[in-house]
């Protein structure tokens, strides 16, 4: 399971990617698990996005990473459990949301 993540202000935002080895995801598709640190400081790639690549974690497919899921109608949802190949987090105001949900 490899998880992409642009809540880039949370704590357990590496480089793109999620270092939980739990997540949460609620029945709107969002995950729970934010822990916002304001201070943390986020790299600003719109000036040069397109001369060099952002610096981001390399793909690493973990085992142990276990997401919960109570949002019953997608379709990577078995028991409570994500069974995607891996999920991306998006980044809005307040939320993060799950936007590999796809519904059944």
């Amino acid at each position: 399971m490899d998880v992409m993540c642009r809540k880039y202000s949370c704590v357990y935002n590496d480089r793109a990617k999620c270092s939980r080895k739990n997540l949460q995801v609620d029945e709107d598709a969002d995950c729970n698990d934010l822990k916002i640190d304001d201070s943390k400081l986020v790299e600003d790639v719109s000036h040069d996005m397109f001369e060099h690549e952002p610096d981001v974690a390399p793909y690493h497919h973990c085992k142990t990473m276990n997401i919960n899921c109570n949002t019953d109608n997608c379709i990577f949802n078995k028991n409570g459990e994500c069974f995607s190949n891996g999920i991306f987090v998006g980044s809005e105001k307040q939320q993060a949301p799950c936007n590999s949900f796809a519904p059944r």
